[in-house]
């Protein structure tokens, strides 16, 4: 008989440890900044950003909003209001892509317009665009999507919470639709178009593009004592308004309705005018960059602006000028002992935190003198 053939064992060959994938290295600092910021540590999160500016690449990695901010919270430091804190808490909810991106995306391009409204160099930065700048995406993606519940739950330290009080009642803010009726240097006066009264929040530049009769929707919000917009409300006109106070849950048609009845006008509004700073709601580009900053501060000092003109809208224009990162060191030796008395004016008119850093500007000169 044929003798039976037996299969040597096969063994599996030894190939040795398959290799990773390497990780981008911005991972790391990137992840490293975003830990920092939901513990608070605005200053241990701008010394990553500073650290790593540049991608492996070569190209900037951080986007320039991010940097503001943190620059701003660490000249502010503990002296920042509660407001600050719970708009730095959006902030982070913003940028950590929130709620249902896609779906918010997809809802905010049809509601202005549809794809043609688009800009940007390529697809996908047109898409980054809507992301940094449509009032559309941002209302959904952080309050009908739920991105800014989920973020305060889940991620934002205890410390960071602590500071931005009142931050748990903002996931919840109903849409609303006011009527400008009064500005002052510190605050604006507005009507409830749905409720028939009057309400009052800080002047951080809203009303800029308005004039008394005016309107605009947004969320009013509280932290701190403090009453204000949780970011800039948006200019609408008044049929809009309107819409949105008769049904505030259907904010999105009335909205999509203005855009198809106003054409660019309104449309542009929604999807470029915006960047959603910390401390201002006036865009920052009405002021032209550092060195009209610089000049607009030192008219002020000089008293050569009517901060008090209601019908000329300075004051947040200034206060945003003067908390725009690199203003105070560019006032370094520009400002002299007897301009003391201006400063404290000036802090006592503008709305907060402008005053703050106006107080320090006071006590450098004492002590220099």
């Amino acid at each position: 008989m044929p003798k039976s053939r037996r299969r040597k064992p096969r063994h599996p060959r030894s190939h040795g440890p398959r290799p990773q994938p390497s990780l981008p290295p911005e991972l790391g600092p990137m992840f490293k900044a975003d830990e920092l910021e939901t513990q608070a540590d605005a200053a241990g999160a701008l010394r990553v950003v500073e650290g790593m500016p540049l991608d492996s690449r070569g190209k900037v990695f951080w986007r320039p909003e991010r940097t503001r901010r943190l620059r701003q919270l660490v000249l502010l430091g503990d002296a920042a209001p509660a407001w600050v804190w719970a708009r730095w808490v959006v902030a982070q909810a913003a940028q950590s892509t929130p709620g249902d991106v896609h779906r918010a995306m997809d809802l905010a391009v049809e509601t202005r317009g549809g794809p043609s409204t688009l800009w940007g160099v390529d697809e996908i930065d047109a898409r980054a665009k809507v992301i940094d700048h449509d009032w559309v995406y941002r209302q959904l993606a952080l309050h009908e999507y739920g991105g800014l519940a989920t973020f305060v739950r889940r991620r934002a330290s205890r410390m960071l919470l602590s500071r931005a009080q009142g931050i748990a009642t903002w996931a919840g803010a109903p849409m609303g639709a006011y009527e400008l009726v009064e500005e002052s240097a510190s605050h604006l006066t507005w009507r409830d178009v749905d409720a028939d009264r009057l309400l009052t929040t800080l002047n951080l530049g809203g009303a800029v593009f308005c004039a008394p009769g005016a309107h605009v929707i947004g969320r009013v919000v509280a932290s701190g004592g403090k009453s204000l917009f949780e970011s800039a409300p948006l200019a609408v006109p008044p049929d809009v308004a309107e819409a949105v106070a008769a049904s505030p849950t259907d904010w999105v048609d009335a909205l999509a309705q203005g855009c198809d009845d106003y054409g660019p006008t309104l449309s542009l509004l929604v999807a470029r005018l915006h960047r959603f700073d910390l401390l201002a709601d006036a865009p920052s580009h009405v002021r032209n960059g550092r060195h009209s900053d610089l000049s607009l501060v030192l008219a002020a000092v000089a008293g050569d602006l009517d901060l008090e003109d209601t019908d000329v809208p300075a004051a947040p224009i200034v206060a945003a000028a003067l908390l725009e990162p690199g203003t105070v060191e560019a006032l370094d030796g520009l400002l002299v002992p007897s301009d003391a008395a201006a400063l404290t004016w000036l802090g006592g008119v503008l709305a907060e935190p402008a005053g703050v850093v106006c107080q320090r500007l006071v006590a450098e000169l004492s002590s220099a003198a």
